[in-house]
């Protein structure tokens, strides 16, 4: 990334900023600032309701925010300060608590967004940001477009100016329904007219903040029309200022009824963030720090509610916005921080007659950006499989409360998870002639070696999996024509191992030896080895038929010979033919490495032979394959 810092290159990422800032980039971080300012001012208002808290929150909530983030985050794009999906699943939280917008409610949502930023600090110090990897980018999908319809569907009542409730989409719709007669036209008119506005500014204009001229507008139409009188129901007044740090006045009695809920926060919000902040590094170059990440989150949220204010998350839109303005560090964050300030210290009045069903034109548009159909329509095409799993995460947003609903996403995110290491992927391996490393049989199928039968599992062996493999490398040995002798297993790819695959092993062994087959093993690891060696396993499968890597087995198992003049005879005729081989010009430096490698195993394979180093008759016919292939 060339003309910009690189956060998150340092401890504190502020430093990797702030001592090299350029005079020649503060115009695009102001610019970009203020960007984020406009598009934040009127969403957050509407997220600040999305919550259950009055407008006036979101002035409390954001600045502090963006400060924590510009100052603890690894991405210089990202923009922390209010999240829909983030203000729903606050709202789930506190409902059944407390009634919507009173003290107790206002103060149990601050006290939410304190407990959700502990829990996300402790998940970073403990550098657990690599749970980032358990989240299945489909489930997610599914979740957060089920989120973005519920959104949806609890802003229809402000658009059509009636009463509904409900704690999901379908209760929702239910109540909503005998009261669709009660619609208001003229509210209809102003909601409907909002979102047709910033649909064609967004289409037309990109760059100009849709949002902003929508609110802007609605508020001199209401003023010159009269809307509030017209039956129109309006924001209304606005307190100005900014609140204090304090502790919300709430007991630890109420920990354990909100702990379930910021433990939902915390995930979602760093789910929500690490996948732009990812994106936007790719991009533009850098590094984005998981646990880092984790921090800044935790931080940015703790902030908020030490300043009454509700929990927040990333926003795309927002984090997009800043980005196309040319932001080239966190410092645009600091000026929309300090510009959204100053909105709520001077300008609140201003939003006094305000339509609410504006705030609601303005959520739907921005959500509806949540609502992924094409990639829907992508995984029905490409994975049918993960499409149903994103369909369970979106259907279960909508059917049920989101913390559940969260949890199914989660529980279905490792449940598939679970279900891919299960698969018994496994590779046959032989090797093409002129080679000397093996090879793969579906590339490759008459590199066979005829009774020898080499497998390699395509992932880690562990608890999950261990058993599907295992019976899977039986049924080819059943089915095996002409059944193998040797079965060479080849556990590169498992770095360490649990019982259970310890115990599997020693079946596999026990079940191969009963028909006559030999279990021979390579690429041991020393925790595998460890561990095999300590259950007695490798005793009964015998260190004799360990090996380093797949060709020594190879090899051993092409010098398996009857006679033992025949074997002097063909080892000696074998390491002259490597050692002409070896000195050939022209052999690369692997094959050389190789080569030497098996003459030292040649070596002493002929001394243990009792071998003179003199050919005493011709190599046999598995040797004579060996010596042409090579």
């Amino acid at each position: 990334m060339t003309g910009a810092a690189r956060p998150g290159t340092h401890h504190w990422p502020a430093l990797s900023w702030v001592p090299g800032y350029q005079r020649s980039w503060l115009r695009f971080d102001v610019l970009a600032g203020l960007t984020v300012c406009a598009i934040l001012v009127p969403e957050g208002m509407a997220y600040a309701q999305l919550a259950g808290v009055p407008p006036e929150y979101a002035f409390y909530a954001a600045p502090i925010a963006l400060l924590a983030y510009a100052v603890l985050g690894s991405s210089r794009q990202l923009v922390v300060a209010v999240s829909s999906a983030v203000a729903i699943m606050s709202a789930a939280t506190i409902t059944g608590l407390a009634a919507a917008g009173s003290a107790e409610y206002i103060a149990l949502t601050a006290a939410l967004a304190i407990l959700a930023g502990l829990v996300s600090i402790a998940f970073g110090v403990l550098r657990l940001g690599r749970i980032a990897q358990f989240f299945s980018e489909s489930v997610l999908l599914g979740f957060v477009f089920g989120l973005a319809l519920l959104i949806t569907i609890k802003q229809i009542p402000k658009i059509l100016g009636i009463e509904a409730h409900g704690d999901t989409a379908l209760a929702l719709v239910r109540d909503m329904i005998p009261h669709l007669h009660e619609t208001d036209l003229l509210t209809l008119a102003v909601g409907a007219g909002g979102i047709a506005v910033m649909i064609v500014l967004e289409r037309r204009l990109p760059r100009v903040p849709a949002a902003l001229v929508v609110l802007i507008g609605s508020i001199a139409v209401s003023v010159a029309v009269g809307l509030e009188a017209h039956g129109v129901k309006v924001v209304g007044p606005l307190p100005a200022g900014l609140a204090g740090p304090t502790l919300p006045g709430v007991g630890l009695g109420a920990v354990p009824q909100l702990l379930g809920g910021a433990l939902g926060i915390a995930l979602v919000a760093f789910a929500e963030a690490i996948g732009p902040a990812n994106e936007f590094a790719r991009e533009h170059g850098g590094r984005v720090d998981p646990n880092r990440e984790l921090i800044a989150l935790g931080a940015a949220n703790t902030g908020a509610g030490l300043f009454s204010g509700f929990p927040i998350g990333s926003s795309l839109s927002k984090s997009a916005a800043n980005d196309r303005a040319g932001a080239k560090t966190p410092a645009s964050l600091v000026t929309a921080a300090a510009a959204t300030g100053l909105v709520a210290l001077f300008l609140t009045p201003l939003f006094k007659p305000l339509p609410e069903a504006t705030l609601g034109a303005i959520v739907i548009v921005a959500v509806a950006g949540m609502m992924k159909v094409a990639k829907m329509r992508e995984l029905w095409r490409l994975r049918r499989a993960e499409f149903w799993l994103a369909s369970i995460a979106l259907m279960g947003v909508l059917v049920m409360p989101t913390l559940p609903a969260l949890g199914i996403a989660v529980i279905a995110s490792l449940g598939m998870l679970v279900w891919r290491a299960s698969e018994p992927r496994l590779t046959f391996l032989g090797r093409a002639r002129g080679g000397l490393e093996p090879v793969d049989l579906r590339m490759v199928p008459d590199a066979a070696i005829p009774r020898l039968l080499i497998v390699r599992p395509d992932q880690m062996l562990f608890f999950a999996n261990v058993a599907s493999v295992r019976d899977e490398i039986v049924k080819t040995v059943v089915d095996a024509d002409p059944r193998p002798e040797v079965v060479l297993l080849d556990l590169e790819l498992t770095p360490e191992a649990d019982l259970p695959s310890v115990e599997a092993l020693e079946h596999l062994h026990e079940r191969l030896a009963a028909d006559g087959i030999e279990l021979w093993l390579s690429h041991l690891q020393p925790a595998v080895r460890d561990l095999l060696e300590r259950s007695d396993v490798l005793t009964a499968i015998g260190p004799g038929r360990i090996y380093p890597r797949v060709i020594d087995g190879i090899l051993a198992f092409a010098l398996r010979t009857p006679g033992a003049d025949e074997r002097v005879a063909a080892l000696t005729d074998l390491l002259a033919f490597i050692r002409e081989r070896k000195a050939r010009p022209g052999e690369s430096a692997e094959g050389v490495e190789v080569l030497a490698i098996l003459e030292e195993r040649l070596s002493l394979e002929l001394a243990a032979a009792g071998g003179a180093g003199v050919s005493g008759g011709g190599p046999s016919d598995g040797l004579r394959d060996v010596r042409r292939d090579l």
